[in-house]
């Protein structure tokens, strides 16, 4: 489709030929990731999508990547509002605001290596606690267990306490919140009778979590509660209130409820359904466990993290990320207007064979030896510039940490299911029908 524009100003991006009424909307209910690299393919950086009322604007490769980097000129929501609503506290508008940079750094210092370093023997433990009910014959859905075990590792890490409510109440609040938020949901689904009950309760607890860190400097010291407290709160809040820190025990559970849950998923299905890759991820920890004095480093385990890296290029947890611009600018030739809907596609390059030869391929070593540093910077999972998740150095290290426990504790099996495995959008992508069933416990070396 051609765009005419006034003499003088650059043109509006093409619009995607698709079916009415619906548009494009189809393709994101799965993986996207293909759709799109078809698309770039076929119209270039920047093209326009319909999904039944809506426009967005799609911008893709390093171009789009820079403007993230930029850290001015594009916000994440016009909605954030609904989170400070919802969690009663001013912090989530404060992610968009100017003083966002204090807030990210805040998490920076507290979630990184060094946390997971420190803690990894619980870690493990906290694990292992959840495995132990694996004997064989058990079938496992790998998701539900993935996302169970994931909230708990982070919520007794950043949080201090197991997590104290269910996977199924968990994913009612974090999924409406992230709908009204980011998502056209209209505003009604905030008034669901059982969102409102499991939303309540559980503000209820967190804030009592907040006043009892607040009073304990053992649990000050232990969690990021208690670091945002040591940390210089911004000028327009002058103080940290429990009310204002509500929501950052929130974001124990809304941070990897479904991106960690779903690369550890992803990852586990490559290993099983590649004997290869599987056997060189054991040979690795089998070599290190040798030298090790305790659980084996999950930073060490470079085939293993290689192996994760090669998975989320394939089956990203998010291909896109959202943003609004406050001002026009041109990119690729073309007029991006303010307040325009942007889908940056920040995994744009995963599928382009100039980038990654065989781009369908899974092949770990890929990220291993000479000029796999280069190729990294195009592999980003959980976002890039000053809205990357500050949580994306800790999440990778913990999926990491679980897999490697899975698969090397265990022998699994996929099991074959009427559909086979598929990838839905809910709204991230995850894994739709992957189930495994244990056969035995390995041998401990």
């Amino acid at each position: 489709m051609t765009v005419t524009a006034r003499a003088g100003t650059p043109p509006r991006p093409p619009l995607v030929a698709s079916p009415p009424v619906i548009g494009s909307a189809r393709p994101f209910l799965g993986d996207a990731l293909p759709f799109l690299t078809e698309m770039r393919s076929t119209y270039g950086d920047v093209f326009r999508l319909r999904m039944f009322t809506l426009e967005l604007t799609c911008l893709c490769g390093p171009d789009a990547i820079a403007l993230l980097q930029k850290d001015r000129g594009l916000r994440t929501s016009t909605s954030m509002h609904v989170l400070d609503r919802e969690m009663d506290s001013r912090l989530p508008s404060m992610i968009d605001g100017p003083n966002r940079q204090t807030i990210r750094k805040a998490h920076h210092q507290f979630m990184n290596h060094s946390l997971e370093s420190t803690r990894r023997e619980e870690i493990q433990a906290w694990i292992d606690e959840h495995t132990r009910r694996w004997e064989p014959g058990v079938r496992l859905d790998v998701l539900s267990e993935a996302q169970t075990q994931t909230v708990d590792v982070l919520s007794r890490l950043l949080n201090g306490e197991p997590f104290p409510f269910t996977k199924r109440e968990l994913a009612l609040v974090v999924h409406t919140m992230i709908w009204a938020t980011f998502g056209h949901a209209p505003r009604m689904v905030l008034r669901n009778p059982a969102y409102r009950s499991v939303q309540t309760r559980m503000r209820a607890h967190l804030l009592d979590l907040v006043r009892k860190i607040r009073s304990d400097p053992a649990r000050i010291a232990s969690t990021l509660v208690g670091h945002y407290l040591d940390f210089p709160p911004p000028p327009e809040i002058g103080e940290w209130t429990d009310r204002d820190l509500v929501s950052v025990p929130y974001g124990a559970y809304l941070a990897g409820f479904d991106t960690v849950a779903s690369a550890a998923s992803f990852l586990l299905y490559r290993l099983l359904t590649d004997t290869e890759a599987l056997a060189r991820v054991r040979e690795e920890h089998d070599a290190l466990s040798a030298d090790a004095d305790g659980p084996v480093d999950p930073a060490a385990q470079k085939y293993l993290r290689a192996a994760f890296l090669e998975t989320v290029r394939l089956n990203p947890p998010g291909a896109t990320v959202l943003r609004y611009p406050d001002q026009d600018f041109e990119f690729g030739g073309c007029t991006i207007r303010k307040g325009d809907e942007l889908l940056v596609v920040i995994a744009s390059d995963h599928l382009n064979p100039d980038v990654f030869p065989d781009p369908g391929r899974f092949d770990p070593t890929r990220f291993l030896g000479a000029g796999s540093a280069e190729l990294r910077r195009h592999v980003l999972p959980f976002g890039s510039g000053a809205h990357r998740c500050t949580g994306s150095a800790l999440g990778e290290l913990i999926a990491v940490e679980m897999v490697s426990n899975w698969v090397n504790r265990f022998d699994l099996e996929v099991e074959p299911g009427r559909r086979g495995v598929r990838a839905i959008a809910r709204p991230y992508t995850q894994p739709s029908g992957l189930r495994v069933r244990v056969m035995g416990r390995r041998p401990s070396r």
